[in-house]
């Protein structure tokens, strides 16, 4: 059975009030409440929507989430100097004739400028709809973190992310920041290892995004 959103946090310091979700809320801390909502009428946005695909149901905002790629990629743009970052993640959830239900995730993050207004500095789309909402709340935070460690990979080094996983939008391959110095040979094939695997997981969410635009 889906897992339901929760419901979302406050809204950050001169956010607007955000619309409730249309969803029913469910405590996501009681696995025992009844989640299934398919009797929920789809959004009267997507009438013109061709029945055979997905439609979307609702849209959800989160504002953080407490989630570990999440609150790395909070910490790691406090570590670079973005003050007090609003990080929101804007969720759409689709509803198929066929599939589950799946959640396709972005992330924005915004400042204060020196006028007082918010400005977007990173907007980040997650590579390929997922299940579970959770699960796209990391992606995107995960897509998010790595291209801003690749952007800001000279200051990096003196951070204690140094050795984040980096990587630039338009390419599946993942990097680290070469650890000779440190003179651990332990770390040097730790870090290999974390690099592949998270070239591999690049590669596995974009063939996840082929298969589903095929069907």
């Amino acid at each position: 059975m889906e897992e339901e959103p929760p419901v979302p946090p406050s809204a950050p310091p001169q956010e607007q009030p955000q619309e409730e979700p249309e969803d029913p809320v469910v405590d996501p801390e009681d696995p025992d409440q009844d989640q299934d909502d398919r009797d929920t009428p789809p959004s009267d946005d997507n009438e013109d929507e061709d029945e055979a695909g997905p439609v979307v149901i609702t849209t959800h905002r989160w504002f953080d989430y407490p989630l570990p790629v999440p609150r790395m990629l909070r910490e790691t743009l406090e570590m670079l100097h973005y003050d007090q970052p609003w990080i929101t993640y804007v969720g759409t959830r689709y509803r198929h004739p066929v599939l589950h239900d799946d959640w396709d995730m972005t992330v924005e993050v915004s400042i204060q400028d020196e006028f007082g207004s918010r400005r977007d500095i990173y907007v980040r789309h997650a590579p390929t709809r997922r299940n579970s909402f959770k699960a796209a709340i990391s992606d995107a935070a995960r897509e998010a973190l790595t291209t801003l460690c690749h952007t800001h990979r000279g200051d990096m080094a003196i951070t204690s992310c140094r050795y984040y996983p980096c990587r630039s939008t338009k390419i599946l391959d993942a990097w680290i920041a070469n650890p000779e110095a440190e003179q651990n040979p332990r770390l040097e094939s730790t870090i290999e290892y974390l690099a592949t695997l998270n070239t591999d997981y690049n590669a596995a969410l974009d063939e996840l995004e082929m298969v589903r635009y095929e069907n």
